[in-house]
């Protein structure tokens, strides 16, 4: 993979531009630029800043087959609550979500 190609593709796909992303996210214009240019590899924690400012995780960022699917804060909720559920509740609501998806 390569990080310069893949950040550069990514933020202008999520429409962001170099001023704005900088600042977002902390991260100077010039060095966003360098990265983009592959004259400078970010450390993890700030590639994760950038990509924290883009909505987009880590692994995601990494995932080159697209097959991976990522829950939103709000799939999580469901599934941090659904989890204290009984087996017989979660069952229940299971079969509900499937009924409101016909």
């Amino acid at each position: 993979m390569n990080i310069a190609e893949q950040f550069k593709k990514l933020r202008s796909e999520k429409g962001f531009s170099v001023y704005k992303l900088s600042k977002l996210s902390d991260v100077s214009e010039n060095y966003i630029h360098k990265i983009e240019k592959g004259e400078s590899l970010p450390s993890v924690f700030v590639l994760e800043k950038l990509l924290d400012s883009l909505d987009t995780t880590l692994s995601e960022f990494f995932c080159e087959d697209n097959s991976a699917i990522y829950p939103t804060d709000f799939e999580r909720e469901i599934l941090t609550n659904l989890r204290r559920l009984t087996q017989e509740e979660s069952d229940t609501i299971l079969h509900l979500i499937k009924l409101m998806a016909k």
